[in-house]
């Protein structure tokens, strides 16, 4: 895989999957933020209408409450007949008088209930002196907070939707909750609730003695809940159902829905109607869902803002790869076609410098070593082109074989030397390189000709070209430098020369031809053997090029 789709891979992953992949992530936080919302709305809004609902059931209670409370109130009525009045009321089914350390007196029984053994007055009449005793209550109470009731033993957990059967809830009328029962405000007496499964006893504290009253449960019931739905409430369409905490149904309001009907909401009721439980199942489309259309419009417009963008970015893009390929394809076409051209002016060069030498010519040998030169830099340059075209298309190799280093390296260097000479340059040579090595000698040759041609055209006025050849045995590498006396290359560049047709400074480059791309090569060649071609960062006199090469090159 070339350079060129590896990097537009990446541009890819980061102009189109990234943006898009973060859009779809706030997309996918929004909505379920936006589903959160609703659901609480919904969950507050259910909560609000089963407060409702349980308030005016205790509301209820303590207007009946009220009622009984106004039996046997007369100045002077005594306790005895207080309890007959009280089981005057249809409702009541047994009226009993409780006295400390005594046996409880019957005054009223109507025998249409049959109470189970812990229901019977006895029980029941101890166990409510506890409460009333271990909570201190010995007259009214007035609450802090104005509910018709309050609950004066352990309350049930109301995150629980469940009560154990059997368990018995007291609770106590609150004098700060006011109806208009023709009460007086100020009351002598507490009175309250002391209630189970299915069991309702009505008691009144008079001094130290209890009067009860067992309140028929078939009846009491019916008329509490018989006002639901309230007035407001039967314009919605969902179902509210009212069951004890054991799953009896005992009253339901609203359209039966298909299917199970799972309650969206539950709530036992407050004291002392704690064995209730009040639930509300809504419908289907009775909420409504989370307007997601703006949140789905944003972040597809976002989306599809993002694969514009990069549809546009690709198409440009595949253009350009497409002209700078059909440009590279072109120059290698006419590469090719200078080569053998170039072949045949090399052969009849040499051809005719021999003629020339046996004639004696110096002047035309002279003119002959010029054309030489200047068919090995041309020879040179389109083995440039060829090497990058190779490059971009497919992938580079390199054939290295047993040579020694030195002579690969004079015999480049002499290529260059008639013509560095010619120019004035100073051409210091030192070569104690190994005298064996395994490296492609016409690699090596072609990255020396782009360097010493570099020397030419950007350092020209140092007059001065050092090649040297050395050997590392510690790390069994081979070394060649160059180096020259020109302006240098700023530290911040030292990797930018390696890049294709990258050029430093327009000062160097006027009136200088060049392809662009024989350091690029030249790293590349280095790279394939294993090694690398740096720049020499501590040269201040100009620029130094390190070659460094593996005694043993590695395959390509």
């Amino acid at each position: 895989m070339s350079l060129q789709p590896r990097r537009s891979s990446v541009t890819l992953f980061l102009l189109v999957i990234t943006p898009v992949a973060l859009l779809v992530w706030l997309g996918t936080y929004l909505i379920r933020d936006a589903a959160r919302s609703t659901d609480s709305a919904r969950e507050a809004i259910l909560e609000e209408r089963l407060i409702v609902a349980d308030h005016q059931l205790l509301h209820d209670l303590r207007h009946f409450t009220d009622e009984l409370d106004r039996f046997g109130v007369a100045e002077g009525t005594a306790l005895t007949e207080a309890a007959r009045q009280v089981g005057e009321h249809a409702w009541v089914a047994e009226v009993w008088i409780s006295a400390p350390d005594a046996v409880p007196t019957t005054v009223v029984d109507k025998k249409t209930l049959t109470p189970t053994a812990e229901a019977q007055a006895a029980p029941v009449s101890a166990a409510l002196r506890d409460q009333l005793r271990i909570n201190d209550i010995a007259g009214p109470v007035i609450s802090t907070n104005p509910q018709p009731f309050v609950h004066i033993n352990t309350p049930p957990d109301q995150s629980s939707t469940r009560i154990s059967k059997g368990v018995w809830q007291t609770a106590i009328k609150s004098l700060n909750y006011h109806l208009d029962s023709g009460l007086p405000i100020e009351a002598s007496f507490a009175s309250g609730w002391h209630v189970s499964d299915g069991d309702f006893i009505y008691w009144r504290l008079v001094g130290d003695e209890i009067l009860c009253a067992r309140v028929d449960g078939r009846k009491l019931g019916p008329s509490l809940f018989a006002r639901l739905p309230l007035p407001g409430m039967e314009n919605y369409a969902g179902r509210l159902t009212l069951t004890t905490t054991t799953g009896i149904p005992l009253h339901g309001w609203g359209l039966s829905l298909a299917g199970p009907e799972l309650a969206a909401s539950r709530r036992l009721c407050s004291a002392p109607l704690n064995q209730w439980q009040l639930s509300y199942t809504p419908t289907l489309h009775e909420f409504p869902k989370p307007y997601l259309f703006p949140i789905m419009l944003g972040v597809g417009s976002g989306c599809l803002l993002v694969w514009a963008l990069a549809w546009t970015f690709f198409r440009e893009n595949a253009r350009e790869i497409r002209v700078a390929q059909q440009r590279v394809s072109f120059v290698n076409q006419i590469s090719h076609e200078l080569k053998t051209p170039l072949t045949n002016i090399r052969l009849y060069t040499e051809m005719a410098s021999h003629r020339i030498e046996q004639a004696g010519d110096t002047i035309g040998k002279r003119h002959l070593g010029v054309v030489e030169t200047e068919v090995a830099r041309l020879d040179r340059l389109i083995q440039n082109v060829l090497i990058y075209a190779r490059q971009q298309r497919d992938k580079l190799n390199v054939q290295p074989r047993p040579i020694s280093l030195d002579h690969v390296v004079e015999r480049a260097v002499n290529h260059w030397r008639l013509l560095l000479e010619r120019k004035g340059f100073e051409l210091d040579t030192r070569l104690v390189g190994p005298n064996e090595m395994t490296a492609d000698p016409d690699a090596i040759e072609q990255i020396l000709g782009n360097l010493i041609s570099n020397v030419d055209k950007y350092a020209a006025y140092g007059k001065y070209i050092a090649v040297r050849t050395e050997q590392d045995v510690e790390k069994s590498v081979a070394r060649v430098i160059v180096e020259d006396r020109g302006p240098g290359i700023p530290l911040s560049k030292r990797n930018m020369v390696f890049e294709p047709f990258e050029r430093l400074r327009s000062d160097l480059n006027e009136g200088v031809s060049g392809t662009g791309i024989g350091l690029t090569i030249s790293r590349e060649l280095a790279e394939l053997h294993g090694g690398s071609l740096d720049v020499c960062p501590n040269y201040k006199e100009g620029s130094r090029f390190i070659l460094t090469l593996p005694l043993q090159a590695k395959k390509s």
